[in-house]
């Protein structure tokens, strides 16, 4: 895990040399404490910043010659399967002088050429430079685990880690990115969904591609390296098997791999069924001591402090628990330290959560495991029930029919008090699903955010906006993988690991996660709903697999809250709350949201007519961004 940066002069305005590019992986210290590195000739510059997990030898230091000097690679992110690739490539004569994934990438691209990335297993974003074809090869993992952002204009072709860096160098590439900013703020759409971003000229490197530029003449071919595939990853991981059996053997690869280190790895634990697994797969399985980091409030709606103690005693951990709230009268202090770690506004208060928990495993180890991809994997939310109820009503079968009326029934039993309900004979009648009560639910909530929207921004900044986005959608054989596969590659994952690595790199920390293993999202993708959802259970077949890793109270949990964070409390009764009041005040003086809004919205939210916080958070974080990146600034080529 590290910060890569470096860019192609087009223009031969800003020089190759190691001092630019050395300005870039400044800004990215806090990636890679353990070493640092530049390399550049006549047309490519590159840097590097070192976070030491596997081959802690300083050979292995970046940016990487190979034996020959005909490639030279800088590469964030971790290989799993380097031990089977390399020995795979020593048969076929490859020449290593390291023990490190990163010669693996180099020796396995000489051997295998581009498609050498459907062969690794892990997450990664890098860049090898063919010296003696002049171009040079980007690659980005199947899920966009480790982040990559490029700037393409006349003068320079520049990527990095984090926007920071490309800033940093080019300055004038500071241009907001109003559109972005309306979704954000509207809440319409997840902020990590296609290759834009908060600055308005750099990109997001899409996950699942590679990318071929040629110095010669500029020009550059991006291409997808993995696809998805429903009949493929059937044939290849479940047809003729025990789905069950073979989930469980995927799922304890998937944790073996990622605890290949040369360093102490430890393991996020929310208390939840996702991570619990991973602390008692790793634990048992492969007989690790684990560290585990929690977030543990008073709160009600946020205390998850009993499963996580039954799974720290369960396997004799060294637990570390995190009390966030001893530290809220500095929370003005820490969210910005957050946003600013982001590059961008903090989607909501559970990242504050996840932020301390990684300030807290810092003091302890480098590599932590965690649950993320689970969920929308294997239908760990409520409303996916609706997209299960009508695929068994699309089957039209009396059977399938009694399946959707015992499921609704359960359903309206299990959660009545956090959905809309409606009468029995409803139910039964299932006159027009659309009519139940899950879909008047999400209807709703649609319905609101649109309301609100259209009364959220000023017309002075709607004028700037032209946002014409289009959301993705990858089409399944069925409503509810078809939502499961959105949400992995489109949706809400891609925001979450933008979340997860801007906490991690924040202190030096590497994340892995072992539920977005390529093998387990393709069988994922293209297992039956009954093995996600059955009768009151989400993820029934990790309940199912995992049960010799799980505490009983744990296994049978049916309410989820992740790392919440109490951000409503703490704006009416927290120490911070007249800091916090100011800052989302003083966001009204940007004219982007009309200040009289934004105190609809804040003295609504005091006076208890309405939870407002997720709004008012982003109000918040928004305020923080702008001061952090200082948009009166000025810059001068």
């Amino acid at each position: 895990m590290c910060g890569i940066a470096g860019y192609v002069d087009k223009s031969n305005r800003y020089k190759t040399d190691k001092t630019l590019v050395k300005k870039m992986t400044d800004a990215l210290a806090h990636r890679g404490p353990d070493a640092e590195g530049q390399w550049a000739d006549d047309y490519v510059a590159l840097g590097h910043r070192r976070l030491s997990i596997i081959d802690m030898d300083a050979i292995s230091n970046q940016p990487m010659l190979s034996h020959d000097k005909r490639y030279v690679l800088t590469f964030n992110g971790e290989i799993y399967n380097y031990i089977e690739i390399k020995e795979e490539l020593i048969k076929k004569g490859a020449v290593f002088r390291t023990n490190s994934d990163t010669e693996v990438i180099i020796e396995a691209y000489r051997t295998y050429g581009t498609d050498c990335f459907n062969r690794f297993n892990g997450m990664w974003a890098f860049v090898l430079y063919d010296i003696e074809e002049q171009k040079i090869v980007i690659s980005r993992d199947r899920f966009g685990i480790k982040p990559l952002y490029t700037v393409d204009n006349e003068n320079v072709f520049a990527f990095a880690s984090e926007v920071k860096a490309i800033i940093e160098a080019f300055p004038t590439e500071k241009i907001f990115n109003e559109n972005w900013i309306y979704r954000y703020l509207s809440g319409l759409i997840n902020e990590d969904t296609d290759e834009e971003c908060v600055f308005l000229n750099a990109k997001i490197f899409p996950s699942a591609h590679y990318m071929i530029y040629d110095i010669r003449n500029h020009t550059k071919i991006c291409n997808p390296y993995w696809k998805v595939d429903e009949r493929l990853f059937y044939d290849k991981w479940i047809k003729g098997r025990d789905p069950i059996k073979t989930f469980k053997e995927l799922f304890e690869s998937a944790v073996g791999l990622r605890l290949r280190a040369d360093v102490e790895v430890g393991a996020c634990l929310s208390g939840g069924l996702d991570s619990s697994a991973i602390v008692g797969c790793a634990s048992k399985k492969f007989g690790k001591r684990m560290h585990t980091f929690s977030s543990v409030y008073m709160d009600k709606d946020c205390n998850e402090e009993p499963y996580i103690r039954r799974v720290n005693e369960m396997w004799n951990t060294i637990p570390h628990y995190v009390r966030p709230d001893d530290y809220e009268k500095d929370l003005a202090i820490y969210i910005e330290e957050l946003t600013r770690h982001h590059d961008q506004p903090a989607k909501s208060a559970s990242l504050y959560s996840q932020f301390m928990v990684m300030k807290s495993a810092q003091k302890n180890v480098k590599v932590v495991l965690d649950g993320q991809g689970a969920d929308e994997l294997f239908a760990g939310y409520i409303p996916y029930y609706a997209d299960y109820i009508a695929d068994l009503m699309d089957k039209n079968t009396f059977w399938a029919r009694c399946r959707a009326i015992k499921i609704l029934t359960i359903v309206k039993k299990e959660w009545a008090d956090i959905i809309d309900t409606v009468s029995t004979d409803t139910i039964v009648r299932l006159v027009g699903l659309k009519n139940s009560f899950l879909f008047q639910n999400e209807n709703k909530v649609k319905d609101l955010k649109i309301k609100r929207t259209a009364q959220l921004f000023t017309t002075d900044f709607m004028d700037k906006v032209n946002d014409n986005y289009q959301e993705k959608e990858i089409q399944c054989s069925s409503k509810l993988n078809t939502r499961l596969c959105n949400a992995v590659l489109n949706k809400s994952i891609p925001s979450l690991l933008h979340n997860e690595d801007g906490n991690s790199m924040a202190f030096s920390i590497e994340a892995r996660v072992p539920f977005l293993d390529y093998r387990i999202v393709e069988f994922a993708i293209a297992l039956d709903g009954k093995y996600k959802i059955r009768n009151q259970w989400t993820k029934w077949i990790i309940r199912k697999a995992c049960k010799e890793y799980l505490p009983k109270e744990v296994a049978k949990r049916k309410n989820k809250m992740g790392f919440p964070a109490p951000f409503a409390r703490w704006l009416r009764e927290g120490s911070s709350r007249d800091e916090l009041k100011k800052v989302i005040y003083a966001f009204g003086d940007r004219n982007i949201v009309p200040r009289d809004t934004i105190h609809q919205f804040y003295m609504a939210h005091m006076e208890g007519k309405a939870d407002y916080s997720d709004k008012l958070f982003r109000f918040y974080s928004m305020e923080l961004w702008y001061r952090i990146y200082n948009e009166e600034k000025k810059y001068e080529e």
